[in-house]
């Protein structure tokens, strides 16, 4: 009697998980990657390989692009696939073990019952194992390239002695590594920021040490940018400027919404594994007492 309680409890637990994910998925609630599902990663890489052959002297940043864009389209279209699959069996493993569990306390524990739980959880705990592992790759590696790294004053690059240091610099001509991932959208500056707007027209230094895009576009291709560039404070004073900045316009909190969503799947996903260990070894004890 105790394993079908605790079968019963961890099956709850695993219908109750998966509920909040179908709820809150992003891509089943069509709040991002609508159309991932459609591509044509295949394409990408055949043609990928024609242009290789008829251009053997092709530069390696527009190596590392194309190649990039593969990867993206298939771990995207991987994740967009893999929430859906993931999620609806969950909610069918989940119900499957609430009905064995709420049987085995009622009467006698069913032949074979324990079985088919450790083969559902098996197959459960692949399938959300595998979403777990897209989720992180898409939720710290890509973006939609609509917002550059900024910290939260706004600012891409930081004074270094005569010089202005590149925060989100990685190397050399890699523009990617200057656009906001999708697990930095949940940051305030990616979203309606009064306070942060207002500070570029309020405060003395953000509003003159504001820079245009083609400087921080600078940053893809080089760590530092050679400037002098000053403000005038409040004592009417000349000050080098400590910190360069970049106004972005964010009128919403669908970013927040956006990233929220992809690291809640992300947490519940995780809990729904734990969960898929306490599944499997119940189905063992209760095939155990079945036998």
């Amino acid at each position: 009697m105790g394993s079908s309680k605790n079968f019963l409890f961890v099956s709850c637990a695993i219908l109750i998980f998966a509920t909040i994910n179908m709820g809150v998925g992003p891509i089943m609630n069509k709040r991002l990657g609508t159309d991932w599902g459609n591509g044509n990663c295949e394409k990408l890489a055949n043609d990928y390989e024609d242009e290789k052959e008829r251009n053997p002297d092709m530069s390696d940043t527009y190596k590392k692009t194309k190649e990039f864009e593969i990867r993206r389209c298939k771990n995207r279209k991987a994740m967009y696939n893999m929430e859906y699959t993931s999620f609806v069996f969950n909610i069918v493993i989940g119900f499957i073990g609430v009905l064995i569990g709420l049987y085995g306390l009622q009467n006698e524990v069913i032949k074979n019952s324990g079985k088919v739980g450790m083969a559902c959880g098996v197959v459960g705990l692949v399938l959300t194992l595998v979403y777990v592992i897209f989720n992180i790759i898409v939720y710290t590696s890509y973006n939609d390239y609509d917002y550059f790294k900024v910290d939260s004053d706004g600012a891409f690059a930081k004074r270094d002695g005569t010089r202005y240091k590149c925060l989100y610099f990685k190397e050399k001509d890699d523009l990617r590594a200057l656009y906001a991932k999708y697990s930095d959208l949940i940051k305030s500056q990616y979203n309606y920021n009064k306070e942060l707007a207002d500070s570029f027209n309020t405060d003395p230094e953000k509003r003159d040490c504001k820079t245009s895009l083609f400087i921080i576009i600078d940053c893809s291709h080089d760590e530092y940018i050679d400037s002098s560039q000053t403000y005038r404070n409040d004592q009417g004073e000349d000050l080098p400027c400590s910190k360069l900045y970049y106004q972005q316009t964010v009128n919403s909190f669908s970013n927040y919404d956006k990233s929220a969503r992809i690291l809640t799947t992300l947490i519940f996903s995780i809990m729904i594994i734990l969960c898929y260990i306490g599944f499997i070894f119940s189905g063992f004890i209760l095939n155990q007492e079945s036998v």
